[in-house]
């Protein structure tokens, strides 16, 4: 328990560290100096106090908080499908999501971001269903290929129904920003939004986080331990499409966070998902801090798509757990 909680203690200041890089680094570098004055004496008429307070912190907050809920909304999955390759952006939920976004922008241009945030939820909840219901067609059952397979195949219909929105409404340029991912946009408003839909999300998972090491044990044991496991499902699947939905509304289907993180967590302290929630929150908040700082850094001053720069980790991590849950065939 001693190493957890100082693994746990360098995640945090690490987290700190970059998050103070973060709001240093961009077009325009700013010395910690400026950043602490710009807490402690606010000055509205210099530009570089009004970069830090109204781009770069709402910017960073909200980079940690889809971080978290990406990485904890894997966790949960894995946990309760006993699957390592759930992941929201594996399973098509992102996808999902991302068509319940399209609809709202098509049809309700005026609406507000809790509305478009609860599209994204329905349209996240649509691409679950139909990813179980196409994975266990066959006696097998949902096994963790075929759930990627499904994934995959729900994703790209999804993403052509989006498309085929996006031509139709012609809204290309809008939903191709927002399918490549990105917080450049993150300003106080969805800060205040998105935060309490997050905020409660994670204040769950870690309220069912001994439901969800039981479930892990696989479904007959945990009957066995007098867990309610259809129970535990539902709340766990409603907590997902709580953190996906919101998180994917604020900044575009960032994959394969969901993916990396709970693998990571519980490489460090071990399957108790009382420890692998808050960790994940903690590390799916650094991976997405970092890459959001090299999205910034690689061809400045323009950004790179933060989805293509989680897709060059996952892509490869995916391959390799591919290969070994089909015994390296």
């Amino acid at each position: 328990m001693k190493e957890k909680i100082i693994i746990i203690l360098i995640t945090t200041i690490l987290l700190f560290f970059f998050s103070i890089l973060s709001v240093r680094l961009g077009v325009k570098n700013i010395n910690i100096k400026t950043i602490l004055e710009a807490f402690s004496q606010y000055d509205s008429n210099n530009d570089a106090h009004i970069i830090i307070m109204h781009l770069r912190i709402p910017r960073i907050l909200t980079v940690i908080m889809v971080g978290a809920a990406f990485s904890v909304s894997g966790a949960i999955m894995q946990g309760m499908t006993r699957n390592p390759m759930a992941s929201p952006s594996i399973l098509g939920i992102n996808s999902g999501a991302g068509f319940g976004l399209a609809i709202a922008m098509a049809f309700v241009p005026t609406a507000s971001y809790n509305t478009v945030i609860i599209f994204s939820f329905l349209g996240a909840a649509c691409a679950t269903v139909m990813v179980y219901a196409v994975s266990s067609v066959q006696k097998k059952g949902a096994t963790p290929m075929r759930l990627a397979l499904a994934g995959s195949a729900i994703t790209s219909l999804f993403s052509a129904f989006s498309q085929g929105l996006a031509i139709a409404f012609k809204m290309s340029q809008e939903l191709t920003f927002w399918n490549a991912g990105g917080v450049s946009g993150a300003r106080w408003e969805q800060v205040r939004l998105v935060v309490p839909w997050i905020g409660i999300g994670l204040i769950f998972s870690v309220a069912i986080s001994k439901s969800i090491t039981i479930l892990s044990l696989g479904e007959e044991v945990a009957i066995n331990l007098g867990e309610k496991t259809e129970r535990t499902k539902k709340k766990g699947m409603l907590i997902v499409l709580i953190l996906t939905g919101s998180s994917v509304a604020i900044v575009g289907p960032v994959s394969f966070v969901g993916l990396i993180i709970p693998h990571i967590a519980k490489f460090f302290v071990g399957t108790d998902y009382k420890w692998v929630i808050p960790y994940s929150m903690l590390l799916g908040g650094l991976l997405i801090v970092l890459a959001d700082i090299f999205a910034r850094i690689v061809n400045p001053p323009f950004e790179t798509p933060l989805g293509a720069i989680t897709a060059m980790i996952g892509v490869p991590f995916f391959i390799y757990l591919a290969m070994k849950s089909e015994g390296g065939r």
